[in-house]
């Protein structure tokens, strides 16, 4: 997976020239994403990146000054490049068809080629339940994922021809949706189901179907189970 150096509100604001050096620390955390995903926060521990990163572990403490540090650049890294990559899609789109075609297959392939780095997205919102230096990264990156839902929104509604407001198709709604799919999918697919990434589409392209007035459409009430 290609990733990008983390937008500049998420950077150390007191991090010496040093620190600061994009080259080196996105080397160090191409390393670092590798070990997270396999291991996960809480069994990281600097000496493993170390250690694969073939450098001694005081360069590690010298860009990173802890394992939070570190994770929060790590998850800021692919998270940017996926954002990215949605963002791109919505915006090439030029019909409905291709608008949702475009962006369902971008985060199913997303399960399925990035999956093991995804759920590092799910272990730091989870340390974020505990640790109050996790939240400024997780309420940054959710506002931008519901951000880009809104995009897709707009989108459909341009595409669609139509000038009415979102109403009851809310942004949030809708994301809170998706997400719970893509966890629930991505935990499939990380346990060998390999129905996974057709079902997620599949849901996908229920709640995300254009309706009559331009606005997707929500299906799935309280009595709506999820397919095995």
């Amino acid at each position: 997976m290609t990733v990008h150096e983390p937008s500049e509100r998420r950077k150390n604001s007191d991090a010496s020239p040093g620190r600061n050096r994009p080259d080196k620390r996105q080397e160090l955390a191409q390393h670092a994403l590798s070990a997270l995903a396999e291991l996960g926060f809480a069994r990281l521990n600097l000496r493993e990146i170390a250690t694969r990163s073939g450098v001694a572990l005081g360069v590690i403490h010298y860009y990173f000054k802890d394992k939070k540090d570190l994770l929060i650049y790590c998850v800021g890294l692919y998270k940017d490049a996926f954002i990215q990559n949605l963002e791109e899609q919505i915006a090439s789109a030029d019909n409905l068809h291709a608008l949702e075609s475009q962006f369902i297959t971008a985060v199913v392939q997303s399960v399925e080629d990035q999956g093991h780095i995804h759920r590092l997205w799910y272990d730091i919102r989870a340390q974020a339940l505990f640790d109050t230096a996790f939240h400024p990264v997780v309420d940054d990156h959710e506002a931008r994922l519901i951000g880009v839902v809104r995009q897709f929104l707009d989108k459909t509604r341009v595409l669609n021809g139509s000038v009415e407001p979102l109403g009851r198709a809310d942004p949030l709604d809708v994301y809170l949706r998706l997400d719970g799919w893509f966890r629930y999918f991505l935990q499939q697919h990380l346990a060998g189901n390999p129905q996974a990434g057709m079902l997620l589409r599949q849901r996908l392209e229920r709640l995300l179907e254009p309706a009559p007035q331009g606005l997707p459409q929500q299906h799935g009430g309280p009595d709506d189970q999820v397919s095995q």
